[in-house]
Order: structure tokens, then sequence, then C-alpha cells
């Protein structure tokens, strides 16, 4: 996925800048990080430069990923990073103005697991609030994610090739996130907590995702 952005992608963006935006000619930036624990959290990137991980209960999002003894090889790609980078010299006096069109809105990782099977391809946005406070922008940011990486055809071909398609949208909720509820459910990961909070909005459906709300992302074996 980090190839197809540093390179085929680019094609996506300048067709999407602004009229007096030059068009982007180099190499795209991309940052990726590899988590192959069974049970961590992630942050927002934009708070750390160095980890998207974190200790379990402590960031703005959990993954109970696959089993102790077998877990997921995830990759975690900062999609909201990488849009970022794509700026110009208005020559106005601002220099870092977006190449993108005004109200583009990305979701913070795309995500997915590394290994032959490719069961799991996720977006995911993370809430720095409330979910009440930020329902309806995170679902756009999600849709208009899945909608702009499928006007791609290699990222569609890749994207397509998981078993698993999801967007998940998630806040920082105290009720799921104490630690001993965290410690309970790396115990018995299925039963502990609530279901999750299946929705559809905007593209996301049509291009074969499914949506849900929910703070604690459980990714069972599934290598069938």
């Amino acid at each position: 996925m980090e190839t197809l952005l540093r390179n085929e992608f680019v094609a996506v963006v300048n067709a999407n800048r602004r009229n007096n935006a030059p068009a982007w000619n180099t190499k795209a930036h991309v940052r990726v990080e590899d988590i192959g624990e069974a049970a961590f959290d992630v942050g927002d990137p934009k708070d750390d430069l160095q980890t998207i991980k974190r200790e379990l209960g402590h960031g703005a999002a959990s993954y109970i990923n696959g089993t102790n003894a077998k877990p997921y090889h995830l990759r975690f790609v900062c999609y909201d990073e990488y849009l970022h980078q794509f700026v110009f010299d208005d020559e106005l006096g601002h220099h870092n103005v977006s190449m993108l069109k005004d109200h583009t809105q990305m979701a913070d990782f795309i995500v997915y697991d590394t290994g032959q099977h490719r069961v799991w391809m996720i977006i995911h946005e993370l809430s720095t609030g409330a979910l009440e406070n930020k329902r309806g922008r995170g679902k756009l940011q999600l849709s208009a994610t899945v909608n702009m990486l499928y006007k791609s055809p290699a990222v569609k071909k890749f994207m397509d090739g998981f078993k698993h398609k999801i967007c998940i949208l998630s806040a920082h909720d105290k009720r799921f996130l104490s630690p001993q509820g965290i410690a309970d459910a790396f115990m018995t990961p299925y039963l502990v907590h609530p279901e999750p909070l299946e929705f559809n909005f905007g593209v996301i459906r049509r291009f074969g995702f499914r949506a849900f709300e929910t703070s604690k992302v459980i990714l069972n074996r599934d290598d069938n």
C-alpha cells in the first residue's frame, strides 16, 4: 500500500488539487509502523512523531489483534499525515498551502495485515473527543477516504484483495478503557465488551466496506 501511495496515488492527488496549485512531481513520503502484538493501543500520529503504538489502555483506541499465540502482523499507514505533505507556495506570502481542494476530508490510518492470507483492510479515524461530538464529521472522513482511495485503479485492486474491509470510527471512552476492563477483555475479548455499533454512510458500503463505531477493534482469527 505504501508503495502505491508513494507512486501511483500521486496522480489522484494531482487530479484533486486546487486550480492554482502546481502538480506534485516527486515521490511522496509515507510513514508506516508495523505492530504484531496481540493487544495494544494506538494514538494520533500527530502527537508522537516516533510511534503510533501506545501502552494498552493509554491511547485513543485499542486493538485486540488475533490471539496471543497468533496475532496478525498489522501495518499502520498514516494517511492523514501523508495527505498533509502536499503543500505549495502561493507566492502571496503563504508558504504551506494545501494542494488539496477545500473541505477535503481524510481518516487517520489505513491499516492492513501483511500476512499471506490478506484478511484485514481497515480505514480508521480517531476522535480526540466523545463520539457524540464528532460522529458526523468522522463518518464523512471515512467515506471521503474510501472514495478518494478508490479513484486509483491500483489502490482499488490492492484493497479489494482483502477478505474483510472495515471502517472504524473511535473515541476515547473511559467506560471501555479502564485498566481492569482492558485486562479482562484481553483474557476474554469476545465476551466482555458490547458489540460495536454498525453504521452506513456515504460510499462506504458501495465499495464493499462495513463500518463501526467502537474504541475497541477486535480482529478475530480468520485465515480460511
